[in-house]
């Protein structure tokens, strides 16, 4: 089974056949591997997109706490500080100093 137009010999042909099939196999591994890189990248960016949508709302919801904690001390709104104790958010309004006379 000797190529006599490219000086190989049986053995050679035999050995660089395999070589052939065996770069074959990697570059269809390296394939799949690009294409499970690119699902699992695709998975961590919408974690990422969610992690922090989340802390901006966190932030919005914190101001809006505070912003009716606020309200409810100045105006003694009992509602709006049952709202924000049934939401586990507890305050105490602090007495304004009374000016020096």
């Amino acid at each position: 089974m000797a190529d006599a137009s490219a000086g190989l010999s049986s053995l050679q042909f035999s050995i660089l056949t395999v070589c052939g099939v065996l770069a074959l196999l990697l570059v269809a591994a390296n394939v799949g591997l690009s294409l499970n890189n690119r699902v699992a990248q695709e998975e961590v960016n919408t974690r990422q997109q969610y992690i922090n949508q989340t802390v901006q709302v966190s932030r919005l919801n914190n101001q809006i706490a505070e912003a009716l904690a606020t309200l409810s001390a100045q105006t003694g709104d009992e509602s709006i500080r049952q709202l924000l104790a049934a939401n586990g958010i507890t305050f105490t309004a602090q007495e304004e100093p009374e000016a020096a006379q």
